[in-house]
């Protein structure tokens, strides 16, 4: 790879390539496998969506005992989805020019064992007269062999009492945010539940509620499932005060909003706080800027970093260095929540694990993938604008800090 390639040049070559929407065949060729058993995908429906307004259904066809399918494209112009069914699940593939394909499906299963949450993240504010709460959460799916938990139970949610449902998303590692409905639960208050299926890899939950609050407020958060690491997000002006003494600590301001981390794994419940005053979340900006002073210095406590008068260990040096690393770690992470890229340090984190061909995928190409599939995904006008800033922001950061690792 040529290391003096301009990140500028590589973003003006993936969007010329985004911009080409016409296929080079008018029919699509492929198979599809069933990665659960890894044997062909035997009868399974393959539907051919046509994008524009909304999704049309163009044409269905089904895989043969080969899993093998082939369909003609009526407008070849166009963009289009394929979308596998297999046992009650969609399994969609965007085409990107291509005559052949090769699509995974996987077999549904009623529950997984071990399901849990990798990030957890509460986003509060108030106008005095309302308690706004977003909570995020990636849920993980590292089932083998490999299966899709579906059940009208796959993300159960609880609020507050008072507290009124306003909006519930969800999406796919590699997919777009999708708004639901989630089901209320008979005889229980404030209880639902969605069957958004959740299939091998990373899904992402989101959803919002208020509840009439001009005090202070104790909430009780309850995650669907186990949580590795969870932070509340607060405006600066709202006061922020665990129920247990030492169940959270501040790593600071990330983006004009105040981070609250808890200590270690929450489990099924996240460490009681109560939460009072007036503030709203600050407007989006964009990475550089949103970075805490802190990260940005390279030290916990903000200062510069200077040697202390006196000699210290290797081990004192070591335990600074490492909060160096937590206090980067937690800014970057709640910059992306907050930023609409809240699968971006995800996506990032796993960059090194996809083995094809039993190697592991090279960072820099990685993330150019990344951003030839965002520049697509804003095309077709599937994210915001802010959206799409934001996420590219973070990916153009860590690509070039790729980059220069890569020539060191």
């Amino acid at each position: 790879m040529n290391h003096h390639f301009g990140i500028k040049s590589i973003l003006l070559i993936v969007c010329c390539l985004s911009a080409v929407s016409g296929f080079a065949a008018d029919t699509i060729s492929g198979k599809v496998l069933n990665q659960t058993t890894q044997q062909p995908a035997v009868g399974d429906d393959v539907v051919l969506l046509r994008m524009g307004e909304g999704m049309q259904e163009e044409a269905r066809v089904r895989t043969d005992a080969q899993g093998a399918f082939s369909v003609n494209l009526a407008h070849p112009e166009a963009q289009y989805v394929l979308r596998v069914l297999h046992q009650g699940v969609n399994y969609d593939h965007t085409l990107t020019g291509v005559s052949t394909v090769r699509l995974e499906v996987f077999d549904a299963a009623p529950a997984i064992k071990g399901l849990q949450g990798v990030l957890g993240i509460a986003q509060v504010e108030s106008d005095g007269a309302m308690l706004k709460v977003t909570e995020m959460y990636s849920i993980a799916n590292g089932s083998v062999p490999p299966v899709t938990q579906t059940s009208p139970h796959n993300f159960p949610i609880s609020l507050p009492v008072e507290a009124t449902l306003d909006s519930f998303t969800a999406k796919r590692a590699q997919g777009v945010w999708v708004n639901l409905v989630p089901a209320p639960v008979v005889g229980k208050q404030g209880s639902f539940t969605v069957d958004y299926p959740l299939r091998p890899g990373d899904t992402f939950f989101k959803f919002s509620y208020h509840l009439p609050r001009a005090g202070a407020t104790t909430l009780h958060l309850k995650p669907a499932y186990p949580v590795q690491s969870f932070a509340v997000m607060h405006p600066p002006s709202m006061a922020f005060k665990s129920v247990r003494p030492r169940a959270f600590t501040s790593p600071g301001v990330v983006k004009g909003l105040q981070v609250e981390q808890a200590v270690g794994g929450v489990g099924r419940e996240v460490p009681a706080f109560e939460i009072s005053g007036i503030g709203s979340a600050t407007p989006q900006t964009s990475l550089a800027k949103a970075l805490p002073p802190s990260a940005a210095l390279g030290t916990a406590d903000g200062n510069s970093s200077k040697p202390p008068s006196n000699a210290q260990s290797d081990i004192d040096q070591r335990n600074l260095d490492q909060r160096k690393k937590n206090v980067w770690a937690v800014g970057l992470l709640t910059v992306l929540a907050i930023g609409g890229g809240f699968a971006l340090w995800l996506r990032q984190k796993r960059i090194g694990a996809r083995p094809p061909g039993g190697k592991n995928m090279p960072v820099v190409q990685a993330l150019k993938d990344e951003l030839f599939q965002l520049e697509r995904e804003r095309l077709r006008g599937t994210m915001s604008e802010e959206q799409y800033s934001s996420t590219r922001d973070a990916l153009n950061l860590s690509l070039q800090r790729a980059m220069t690792r890569e020539k060191a």
